[in-house]
């Protein structure tokens, strides 16, 4: 009886050790090949910093409202290497994702490739939203700021500023349903805030143009 106990216990602990180096090659490579993938995310986003750097496309975009809009968020926004950490992290999932696959762990492999991987994509485009709205913002900004100036008007500074936060304001609307986050509560804040506009125009154009359609009418009807 003993014999069999101990027996079955050294074939089961045989077995066992058999498992564990067969899969410790694999744990291995998935470790270097991770370790690779951290090497290049390393290199490669050091390259996109370098190349945000070497092109000025940090200072265009602070000198179009980046820098002044991160600035209001209270931290410091670097375009170069937000790009640089999104191409990073992209690398590195890629890597991670064919470490996983080495050993085997197929679940964990198909949630990396089709929700984390998937995401990604949605990120940049998010980051070109961003970019693109400030870009759009400023040059509203000061499109309005010199032709309300070349026409006399005052307080052009804050028509300006209006035009800005209202584009900035679309801009982080479209990034959250780019992002898929609260789609049904975006929707319903940008049709108010087309509601309030429209319904702000017309209030303005008809109290403003009160007088002179009175005027009109009196004259055609004398």
């Amino acid at each position: 009886m003993g014999d069999n106990i101990f027996g079955s216990l050294e074939q089961s602990m045989g077995a066992l050790w058999f498992e564990v180096m067969q899969f410790l090659p694999q744990l291995l490579i998935a470790i270097l090949v991770l370790i690779a993938g951290w090497i290049i995310a390393g290199i490669v986003a050091g390259i996109v910093r370098k190349a945000f750097t070497k092109f000025r496309i940090d200072d265009a975009l602070d000198k179009a409202g980046v820098d002044e809009l991160s600035n209001k968020a209270g931290y410091r926004f670097k375009p170069g290497h937000f790009a640089g950490m999104l191409v990073k992290w992209f690398i590195i999932i890629a890597f991670a994702i064919v470490s996983f696959d080495i050993l085997g762990l197929e679940e964990v492999t198909l949630f990396m490739r089709e929700v984390v991987l998937g995401y990604l994509p949605q990120v940049f485009a998010a980051a070109l939203i961003l970019f693109v709205g400030v870009l759009v913002a400023n040059l509203a900004r000061n499109v309005l700021v010199a032709s309300l100036r070349a026409s006399g008007t005052q307080k052009t500074e804050l028509y300006g500023k209006l035009t800005y936060a209202l584009v900035v304001a679309f801009t982080i609307m479209a990034i959250l349903n780019q992002l898929r986050i609260a789609d049904e509560l975006v929707e319903i804040l940008f049709m108010g805030i087309v509601f309030a506009l429209s319904l702000g125009a017309g209030l303005a154009f008809g109290l403003g143009g009160r007088d002179a359609a009175a005027k009109f009418i009196n004259r055609h009807t004398d």
